[in-house]
């Protein structure tokens, strides 16, 4: 048996250390009726939130480098999502659709809109007290850093956004970012968040450490994921038995 200590944890931040509340699509909703569009949370949601970044895909990861030369540029980006959202969940062509993609990108920038789980400054002090560095490693805004700054104080060391990065997960410069502001191996840095894909392959093919942390109770990974279902079960060790994860 050989146990490694873990002595940095990157964090998802959307559905792992807080999410937006309302939900997003509620605030997408928001948008469109303000834009003068009749559309329900319900049916952007029903599109799901992949679909969006097909233009932006690659074999590794969504990668949008041009768009993450400035805040405003990275804005531009996410109105266009909106847009292909909206497109998806039926909305016309025209004005008001150009109007609502370009309200929702300023409405998910709003730090109100951000609230932390409960169980997220409690698992971000323990590790602290222990001598972890937290890191954010996420699928996001450009405007996360100074939301996650106004949420946690200075309980998170770096925070990383593929607005600014230009690549998202699971593409692999997104973690070596990550691993660059650390002193920590990759074996001794641990990757939590809610997806298998994203957050437990994409940092496993980084060389990292990765759980899944679920919530409900109700996912269905592979039996070769470590899952947990709280942050503060996230682990200070790890251990590998006779070469076997």
């Amino acid at each position: 048996m050989t146990v490694t200590p873990i002595r940095t944890v990157c964090f998802d931040f959307d559905q792992t250390l807080g999410y937006m509340q309302p939900s997003h699509w509620t605030a997408y909703e928001e948008a469109a009726r303000a834009a003068g569009l009749d559309v329900t949370a319900e049916a952007l949601a029903a599109g799901g939130t992949e679909g969006g970044w097909a233009r932006w895909s690659t074999p590794l990861g969504p990668v949008h480098l041009d768009a993450s030369r400035s805040h405003e540029s990275f804005r531009e980006l996410r109105a266009a999502l909106a847009i292909e959202r909206f497109r998806a969940a039926g909305v016309a062509e025209g004005p008001a659709l150009l109007d609502a993609g370009r309200r929702a990108a300023l409405i998910e920038e709003e730090s109100t809109r951000y609230v932390l789980y409960e169980d997220t400054l409690p698992a971000l002090r323990r590790l602290r007290d222990t001598g972890v560095t937290s890191i954010i490693v996420s699928n996001h805004i450009w405007a996360l850093p100074e939301i996650v700054g106004a949420l946690t104080g200075d309980l998170i060391a770096h925070v990383i956004t593929s607005a600014r990065v230009g690549v998202r997960k699971p593409h692999p410069a997104i973690f070596e970012a990550a691993l660059a502001l650390t002193s920590a191996p990759p074996n001794e840095t641990l990757m939590v968040g809610d997806s298998v894909s994203a957050d437990v392959r994409g940092a496993e093919r980084a060389g990292m450490r990765a759980v899944l942390l679920d919530r409900t109770g109700t996912m269905s990974p592979p039996e070769d994921v470590r899952v947990i279902r709280s942050l503060l079960d996230v682990p200070l060790e790890w251990v590998t038995n006779g070469g076997r994860e």
